[in-house]
């Protein structure tokens, strides 16, 4: 990660420092030398490592990602400056964005408040609806590759990053589609996979972005994605022949219309879900209005864990009992 800190890409930008690694390079923070690139004097530049050089698919998928992200312009997404290769090495230019991604987040605290939640997810479907609008699949949406920062005063201002896994189907200019998934290979993170592309389905759309954020959605408010398993397989057969659990089970003050909401946008079968960013952001902006959950069925739910605990608490008592006449026998 050393070997670039001190160089200069393009004449243009300096690496600095490294910023993180990933699975086929890494992302470092780099400053301009002639001057400012897009208004920006810093930048954050992934360098596609030398072993990944050699492979053409990943070199494709690469520099789809600068395509993808540069088509779907929105302030939701991260913004890609520029790009170029470097002593044969493929590079990306992009907005340096100070923050912390969703996924981090989501492993301190497990959950966010359902006001929080929304609000992420709101953004999130304004960058799928520009990114939707110019024929752009992302297709490895997860809570890693959502970039929560702070900007005019919101702290959870949301970016959408990583188009790597891409799929291009109505670039601008009416050129040919760019598709470089092979048929009956399946790419992406099993968490967060629609039904069709957990089956390697070749003609994702739209759609199977909007199932992963609702997944997203839902870990945000249960602390869990939807479906979990011990191994790759056993998670894209859940998703492919079961239901998505009711939020509410981890979640039971999250409202009725909210576990609805939750529930189409999870739905297996695509036309049974939200058909749009659009249509989904609607919704969600109507659940956000809606009143919390039941309270009797909180009250029961609480009388039920206060008993459950109060049997935990009898079990224990009893155990250290029998334990305490043990020694003194």
């Amino acid at each position: 990660m050393t070997d670039w800190i001190g160089r200069t890409l393009g004449d243009r930008y300096r690496i600095v420092r490294p910023l993180g690694h990933g699975g086929m390079g890494v992302v470092y923070e780099a400053e301009a030398t002639a001057g400012p690139v897009g208004g920006l004097d810093r930048f954050a530049i992934k360098i596609l490592d030398r072993e990944w050089t050699r492979d053409a698919a990943v070199v494709a998928r690469f520099a789809r990602e600068g395509r993808a992200a540069t088509a779907a312009a929105s302030e939701h997404i991260v913004r890609v400056l520029d790009g170029g290769t470097e002593a044969g090495c493929p590079y990306l230019v992009m907005e340096l964005l100070r923050g912390r991604d969703l996924g981090k987040l989501l492993h301190h605290e497990r959950t966010l408040p359902v006001d929080v939640a929304i609000h992420v997810l709101e953004q999130v479907l304004r960058g799928l609806s520009a990114a939707h609008r110019h024929g752009v699949v992302h297709r490895d949406l997860k809570p890693d590759n959502v970039l929560l920062i702070e900007q005019g005063g919101d702290p959870y201002f949301a970016k959408i990053v990583d188009f790597g896994m891409s799929k291009i189907d109505r670039p601008p200019g009416g050129t040919a589609p760019v598709v470089l998934t092979r048929r009956g290979v399946v790419l992406g993170t099993p968490l967060y996979m629609s039904p069709e592309q957990s089956r390697a389905a070749p003609d994702l759309d739209a759609r199977s972005d909007l199932y992963s954020a609702g997944a997203m959605f839902f870990e945000c408010l249960a602390g869990r994605p939807p479906h979990v398993g011990p191994t790759y397989e056993q998670i894209l057969i859940a998703i492919c022949t079961t239901d998505a659990p009711d939020v509410r089970r981890w979640r039971p003050e999250v409202s009725r219309e909210v576990a609805a909401f939750v529930r189409k946008a999870l739905a297996r079968e695509p036309g049974d879900r939200f058909q749009s960013a659009d249509e989904m952001l609607q919704a969600l902006r109507g659940v956000a209005r809606a009143p919390s959950a039941d309270p009797q069925l909180l009250k029961r739910r609480a009388r039920t864990r206060m008993l459950v605990m109060g049997l935990v608490a009898m079990l224990v008592g009893a155990i250290v009992t029998l334990l305490a006449v043990e020694l003194v026998r």
